[in-house]
């Protein structure tokens, strides 16, 4: 049986048997039918894992998932081994398998999913297209969330995920067809009173489902890399005022507060509080260089779902624990 699968089987016993919740609850909480759960109940007594007690699963980290449901107020945290934590780009694409696992089994006929951009979103579709879509889901859309930030011919930018995804998923993409920063107050006054990009804003807000990633303000950044738009000095002029980290270029705080600034001014996508009104937020980091980005996101209520390695996962709690 694959890891996948087994450690959900694991964290539907748990939920069933050790918390109380009802298959129904459940199946709200991890967006699957009440049938599916019930299915899945019979498999973990069948395969042994639901006995007297349930059986630990090795390479689960159900104990560090369930600490941070309870610690963050998370509908779900998904924590996968990084085999090499000071690696990021290994956590990156070990954190991508991961959250297309995810995005599998809770993608529902007509979801409406808003896409962000980054490293560990590439390493999500790649994972996705390398297995075969074999669903028979109906009518979903994938809607880019922000404009291009990086050389478009470059993997990670936001137009070539959202394809890529929508193809993975055989989805319906909806583009935006902007630049991520606009050059000027003007120029986005500009982009945004497009009749297509304000039709594609207005599905990204129509969204029920968001996948976004959680970035940090720092020099080998993908933005610095490869895009001239956004400057080191803007960034650390917001990192001077308290960012650490970002959600679809939205710059936070440790609070999870939104900086406002003139880079802020002219992002072309989806804003924090647009995107809090999502229903369900599915945010994808790990690593050290995200920690504190992706502790403010939790403490800001930013995401719903948490994928991360099982590191930062034992860290966040370590910390909160120290605060009291």
């Amino acid at each position: 049986m694959a890891a996948s699968c087994e450690r959900l089987l694991v964290k539907i016993a748990r939920l069933y048997h050790e918390d109380g919740m009802t298959q129904g609850e459940i199946g709200q909480r991890l967006r699957l039918s009440r049938q599916k759960v019930q299915r899945l109940l019979g498999q973990a007594r069948d395969d042994g894992i639901v006995r007297i007690s349930i059986r630990p699963v090795m390479g689960a980290y159900t104990d560090l998932e369930g600490l941070l449901e309870l610690r963050f107020h998370l509908r779900e945290a998904v924590v996968v081994e990084a085999t090499d934590y000071g690696d990021q780009s290994r956590v990156t694409r070990e954190l991508g398998v991961a959250a297309a696992d995810h995005l599998r089994r809770v993608l529902q006929s007509n979801d409406r999913i808003v896409i962000s951009w980054g490293g560990t979103l590439l390493a999500m579709v790649k994972a996705l297209a390398d297995v075969p879509s074999s669903s028979a889901l109906r009518n979903v859309k994938v809607i880019q969330g922000l404009g291009g930030v990086v050389d478009p011919n470059h993997e990670a930018h936001a137009t070539s995920l959202t394809t890529s995804l929508a193809r993975a998923l055989e989805a319906q993409a909806v583009l935006l067809p902007a630049p991520g920063v606009a050059g000027s107050l003007a120029a986005h006054e500009a982009l945004c009173n497009d009749p297509y990009v304000a039709t594609s804003l207005d599905e990204a807000c129509k969204a029920n489902l968001a996948v976004m990633g959680i970035g940090a303000p720092r020099k080998d950044s993908i933005i610095m890399q490869e895009g001239d738009i956004v400057t080191w000095r803007e960034l650390a002029e917001l990192m001077d005022r308290g960012a650490v980290g970002d959600i679809n270029l939205r710059y936070f705080d440790d609070r999870g507060q939104g900086l406002s600034s003139d880079l802020d001014d002219r992002v072309i996508g989806l804003t924090l509080e647009e995107i809090r009104q999502i229903d369900h937020v599915v945010g994808v980091a790990g690593g050290s260089v995200k920690f504190r980005a992706i502790r403010g996101a939790l403490v800001g209520g930013l995401i719903h779902t948490l994928v991360t390695d099982h590191v930062t996962a034992q860290r966040l709690l370590d910390t909160e624990a120290e605060a009291g």
